[in-house]
């Protein structure tokens, strides 16, 4: 396997270099390359390159684009772009980056996070929105209202209302006026029903023994 080898960059290409003689304590902020040859303690926060020089002892919380480092740093990392660390570079602390390259021989004693950053966070506003129906729009114009479906002679009767059975039309025969029964003949044809056979009726002629 072939061994990891990090470009090394020309200090000339670096706008604000701290000198080893340096010993400095407190916030630093920068927009363009810096490059730390001495000592710093704090925080630092870039939206450009940091480089941390072979001699150079960085005790601080980190923040840039891009940290490559040759010395030692003490304290998390995080770098939006990319994290080099060389084959002389020591760091005790945690590593979030999308990029981490790293030589041979080099020490880190932390966890690594390979999320990237802002690039790891997710817009959850991405989500389909869901259509409703404008105002004023009549009810079930929606996209996700069902067609209205015609109602039979039998579905417009509510479910609890029992069927009503029409008689049978047999048993409703009409009598004209001029078929009805007078109430005497009624009486007589009563009283003839229930007589036992045999008997002679009472508006019969005589039924006496001669």
């Amino acid at each position: 396997m072939a061994e990891v080898r990090i470009k090394d960059i020309d200090e000339h290409e670096i706008d604000t270099i701290l000198a080893e003689d340096i010993d400095f304590e407190g916030r630093l902020t920068f927009k363009k390359p810096l490059m730390i040859k001495g000592k710093f303690k704090g925080e630092i926060k870039s939206t450009s390159a940091l480089y941390i020089g072979e001699k150079a002892y960085v005790e601080a919380t980190t923040e840039a684009d891009v940290v490559s480092s040759k010395g030692r740093h003490k304290g998390d990392i995080l770098g939006h772009s990319r994290v080099e660390l060389f084959s002389t570079a020591r760091v005790d602390g945690d590593i979030a980056t999308p990029d981490f390259v790293v030589e041979s021989g080099c020490r880190f004693n932390g966890n690594c996070s390979m999320g990237g950053g802002d690039g790891s966070r997710r817009d959850s506003s991405a989500q389909a929105p869901v259509s409703a129906p404008a105002a004023g729009a009549p009810a079930g114009t929606g996209p996700a209202a069902a067609p209205a479906q015609p109602r039979g002679p039998d579905q417009s009767r509510p479910a609890s209302q029992p069927v009503q059975q029409r008689p049978d039309a047999a048993q409703q025969r009409p009598v004209t006026p001029g078929q009805q029964t007078p109430p005497h003949q009624q009486q007589q044809q009563q009283q003839q029903q229930q007589r036992p056979p045999g008997q002679p009726g009472s508006g019969g002629q005589g039924g006496g023994q001669r």
